[in-house]
């Protein structure tokens, strides 16, 4: 009962996708993205980063929003065991 802006496909077996989408939304064609692990890279040896610049800021915004997220949480928790305790 929601709509979602990009419907989901995922490998569903060996002879198939799977596609989650609303009831709103006529699929007309799939479009398979295959993400793989960045090439290693290492700033000592000034082997470069694979990935495009425009994708700083998404990473470095990406990877603080989840360690205030995970802080946030441990917070919670030890507020929790501390109330039991």
């Amino acid at each position: 009962m929601r709509i979602l802006r990009r419907p989901i496909v995922w490998l569903a077996d060996e002879n198939g996708l799977g596609a989650m989408y609303d009831r709103y939304t006529d699929p007309v064609k799939i479009v398979l993205e295959y993400y793989r692990r960045p090439n290693y890279m290492n700033i000592l040896t000034s082997t470069a980063c694979e990935l495009p610049m425009e994708m700083f800021e998404q990473l470095v915004s990406g990877a603080v929003d989840l360690y205030v997220q995970y802080v946030a949480g441990a917070e919670v928790r030890k507020r929790q065991m501390n109330e039991q305790a």
